[in-house]
Order: structure tokens, then C-alpha cells, then sequence
């Protein structure tokens, strides 16, 4: 069956869009967005992903297709060329996507080793990247829902509780430092290079795809948007664009307070990693097939997609942590990638009008077949991984005991940690000790005890009368937040009040207060 016969309906099209770039979009939009003036930098981003859009469609829609233009507008050696830049291009896209992926999980679902949680995210996006474009755009489709509604309804529910004075525009509004910052944004939009190579196998007449289009790049902007103001609303600009996470801490606000297995952001969580999971298996499916175009091995869809997977894992190595990988994949991007996703199709385009401007012609069938499974061979590896990099070595649900409220004091000797202890089968449902720092109060509860404080049944934070100022708690709270995941809702309270006399603050609160007292 030819390549060509493979076809998307409008609405697969727009739906295919607003979930890739939207995901990534999403979690990176207050980071890149600048602490001036972030909201009117991210409504140009919008404008300008419709113009960027807009010019791939009209290029993409041109007679048989991009792939036809710019095989038939270069000899074999210069097209070739042209189709390993978009490999390496997407190569390095996918490294970028998986470091945060890994970021992410690593830090807010578990804390395995590095190969254990790179694996199976690679096998899984591998696989979604070996079906043919049809089988992909159903995927998607089936996915849409299960993934975007689920987001867009938490932080529309999360509008309520953004501080929108401190989202709206600063004076002085300088007019270069606002185009720097919607050129930054403009990256978020890279996914759109997509429409090059779908927009031939898209049916219907030009006004009906072209309006499909276009919807759905102005949803995923104001998908977006809507991220944006919820978050910044809710942390401020100095947490939201100095944190790789500012978008699940402001999620973790949003959620129910409390914890442990009613964390409505653990689940939300997992809806955006799947998110990441699309996006990243869209740059592996269009990697796998640009090389099968290109090299000899054309007609394997496994084999192109085992390089295309293994070219994304050695680029990934190239740095060791996700702040690494985000500081220099921004300057890349804006400095690289992006001016050659607008400039190398205009060229290939400029060149097809000078050689065929007077013909008419259809882009050739080519012979393609149903994708192989050797690539599912990798799948039977995944139980010996996980023994080798010693995921059965986590402590099981025994060896835990759980903290149902801290309590904080001030000592000579750092802090008197008073831990209040429940689900555990002891004469004392407390534990008490001075620590230099909450690190050191678990190291030593595990050497006392041999087992491990487990906190996420955490019902509250009780600080003294001397250390409830959010200034003053600032240290003993971040090492809190860093060292035991508490979420971001926990409510904050001032030991020996009564409830009735308690202030409504969770933690999330109380650090959104301390940094933005930070000059």
C-alpha cells in the first residue's frame, strides 16, 4: 500500500495538534516566558504560532506534498541531505522532551535509577512511532480526550484561586525586551513543523483542512495561555520562571489538600506524561520516516525506528541533568532550529517554483508496508532491566511508616523535629529528635528504627510561634519540600492555636511568599 494511501480526516489533523504541541507547550510557557510582561508575550506567541502555522500549511498543501516538492526540486544527494537535517533536528527535539520526561517522573513519581525510567519510555514511545500515519492520527484521537480534558478542567478550576493582578503587565512595557520574549515563545510552536509532512494526507478541499488547521493551533495556544495565567497567578513570576516544575507545583495547589492517595496531581501527572508521550513518539514516527526515504534499509519500518530511538538516546547522554538540557536546547532552538524550520522549506519551495511552475503533476505512489515487529523484541528485555537496575530493591509498603503531622521547633542545635506517626503497630505514635535538617531526622529514624518516614499521608506542617513567618520558615520548608515531595497543599499551621484560631495556608503559600519577597 503507497504512503500516499495513508489518509487523516481535518479533525484527526486538529487534534493531532493541539495535543503535541500543547503538552510541551504547556510545561515550558512560564519558564520561557520572562518575569516582565509574561502574559503580553505569551498572547503575540499566539499570533505568532498562527503566521508560523500558517506558512507550513500553505507549504506543506502545495501540489503532491512536501516530500514531493523537495524530491522533485533537488537530486537525489541534496534531498537526502535535506531529509538527515530534519532527522538530527528531531533527534535532538526527542533528547530534549525525554530529559524533562525523565526530570519529571524521577522527581515526582519515583526516584529509580536513570536506565530504569528511560527504558521503558523509550520502548513505549518507539512503538507508538512505528505505526504508519493513519495508525498514528487514531491513536492520537483515542488519546485526546483522556488527556486534554482532564488538564484544561483542572486549571480552569485552578482560575479561581490565581492572583490575576500579579499575571497583568508591568511598567515600563519595553517593546524589544517584548519580542525577545515571544521569539522565546516561538519555540514552544516547533511541533507544528509537523504539518510539513501531514498536510498532503489530509482529506477534504483546502478551505476545510486550512480551517481545521489553524483551530487547532489556535486551541493549543490558548490551552497554553490558560496554563500560563493559572500558574503565574498562582506562584508568582519569580517561582514560575526559576523551576522546571512550575506547572506541576501550581497543580499541586490546585489539588485536594492532604495527600497520600487522594493527590489528584499524581493522576494529572501521568495525563502529561502521556502528553510528552505523543509528542515524543511524533518526532520518532517522522524521524523513522525520513531515514527509510533516505537510506538503504527504506522498506523495514523497525530497523529505522531502532537508529531513529538509539540517534534520541546518545543525544540525550550529551548532558547529565534537565536544567542543563533546557538552558541549552532555548539557545539552540532560537538560534538554530527555528530560523531553519521557516527558512529550508521556503528554500526547497522557492526552488520547486523555479524547476516546476508550469507542471501540474501528482506526487508518485510509493510502495510502503504494514510496520514489522522486531522492535517489540525490546519489550521482552524490560523485566530483566528492571531487575538489573534494581527496581526490586525499593522498599516495600511494610518497611514505611507514615507522618501524619510534623511539628517544628527551633533548638540550639538546628531544629526539634515531632513527628506524629499513624498506620504503625507501636507503643508510641510519635517520634521526636533534633536534627541539623530534615535529612538528617530521617537518616537517623532509619538507623534507630531500620525503617523509612514515609510522607505522603502528611495531614499538616505545625511550626512554633517563633518560626511562623514565612521569611524566617523559608530554609526549614524548602528542605521539607525538597527532601520528603510534601505536596505543595499541605496546610501550614502555628502549634498551640486552635483550629478555629488557625490562618487557611498551605506550604505552596508560604514559599510563594518568601521568594517574592526576594529582590
Amino acid at each position: 500500500m503507497g504512503e500516499a494511501e495513508y489518509r487523516i480526516s481535518p479533525k484527526q489533523l486538529r487534534r493531532m495538534i493541539i495535543l503535541e504541541t500543547g503538552s510541551i507547550g504547556c510545561l515550558f510557557v512560564t519558564m520561557w516566558s520572562g518575569k516582565e510582561n509574561g502574559i503580553l508575550t505569551v498572547m503575540l506567541s499566539i499570533i505568532g504560532s498562527l503566521i508560523y502555522g500558517g506558512i507550513l500549511m500553505a507549504i506543506g498543501r502545495i501540489d503532491g506534498g512536501f516530500f514531493a516538492m523537495t524530491e522533485r526540486s533537488m537530486n537525489g544527494f541534496l534531498w537526502r541531505i535535506a531529509w538527515l537535517i530534519y532527522v538530527l533536528r528531531f533527534a535532538i527535539r526527542g533528547a530534549w522532551i525525554l530529559s524533562y520526561m525523565e526530570f519529571l517522573i524521577r522527581e515526582t513519581l519515583f526516584d529509580g535509577s536513570r536506565l530504569m525510567i528511560l527504558l521503558p519510555l523509550l520502548v513505549i514511545c518507539g512503538y507508538a512511532g512505528m505505526r504508519n500515519l493513519e495508525g498514528r492520527a487514531r491513536f492520537v484521537e483515542l488519546l485526546f480526550w483522556w488527556v486534554v480534558l482532564p488538564l484544561v478542567l483542572l486549571f480552569v478550576v485552578g482560575l479561581w484561586k490565581a492572583d490575576f493582578i500579579s499575571v497583568l503587565p508591568r511598567e515600563p512595557i519595553r517593546f524589544q525586551e517584548l519580542m525577545v520574549g515571544d521569539y522565546h515563545l516561538m519555540v514552544l510552536f516547533l511541533p507544528l513543523e509537523l504539518l510539513l509532512f501531514r498536510m498532503s494526507a489530509s482529506e477534504g478541499s483546502d478551505k476545510k483542512v486550512w480551517a481545521n488547521g489553524m483551530r487547532g493551533i489556535l486551541l493549543a495556544g490558548l490551552w497554553v495561555f490558560l496554563v500560563y495565567i493559572v500558574t503565574d497567578g498562582m506562584l508568582g513570576s519569580n517561582w514560575g520562571h526559576d523551576t522546571l516544575l512550575g506547572v506541576t507545583d501550581a497543580m499541586e495547589l490546585i489539588s485536594i489538600k492532604s495527600g497520600g492517595l487522594e493527590r489528584l496531581d499524581i493522576l494529572m501527572i501521568l495525563f502529561w506524561l502521556v502528553g510528552g508521550i505523543v509528542t515524543l513518539s511524533g518526532y520518532l514516527f517522522q524521524g523513522q520516516q525520513l531515514l527509510r526515504r533516505c537510506l538503504p534499509f527504506g522498506k523495514y519500518y523497525g530497523v529505522a525506528a531502532v537508529w531513529m530511538t538509539f540517534a534520541i538516546l546518545a543525544i540525550y547522554f550529551c548532558f547529565s541533568t534537565a536544567w542543563e538540557w533546557s538552558e541549552w536546547y532555548l539557545q539552540y532552538a532560537c538560534i538554530i532550529d527555528f530560523p531553519i524550520s521557516i527558512v529550508l522549506p521556503l528554500i526547497i519551495w522557492l526552488l520547486y517554483r523555479m524547476k516546476y511552475r508550469k507542471e501540474n503533476r501528482r506526487l508518485l505512489k510509493q510502495q510502503t508496508e504494514k510496520a514489522v515487529k522486531e522492535f517489540c523484541g525490546c519489550l521482552l528485555l524490560v523485566p530483566v532491566l528492571f531487575h538489573l537496575t534494581g527496581c526490586t530493591q525499593r522498599p516495600s509498603i511494610e518497611e514505611r511508616t507514615y507522618v501524619e503531622s510534623i511539628h517544628i521547633t527551633p533548638d540550639v542545635n538546628g531544629y526539634q523535629y515531632q513527628c506524629m506517626l499513624v498506620y504503625v503497630d507501636t507503643q508510641s505514635p510519635e517520634y521526636v529528635t533534633v536534627a541539623e535538617d530534615i535529612e538528617e531526622f530521617n537518616q537517623e529514624y532509619t538507623c534507630m528504627t531500620g525503617g523509612k518516614l514515609d510522607y505522603s499521608h502528611l495531614q499538616g506542617i505545625y511550626l512554633s510561634e517563633s518560626l511562623y513567618e514565612p521569611k524566617v520558615a523559608e530554609d526549614v520548608l524548602e528542605d521539607i519540600r525538597e527532601e520528603t515531595q510534601a505536596v505543595l497543599s499541605t496546610p501550614i499551621y502555628q502549634d498551640g492555636l486552635e483550629i478555629g484560631e488557625q490562618k487557611n495556608e498551605t506550604l505552596g503559600d508560604w514559599l510563594k511568599a518568601a521568594r517574592e519577597q526576594i529582590v
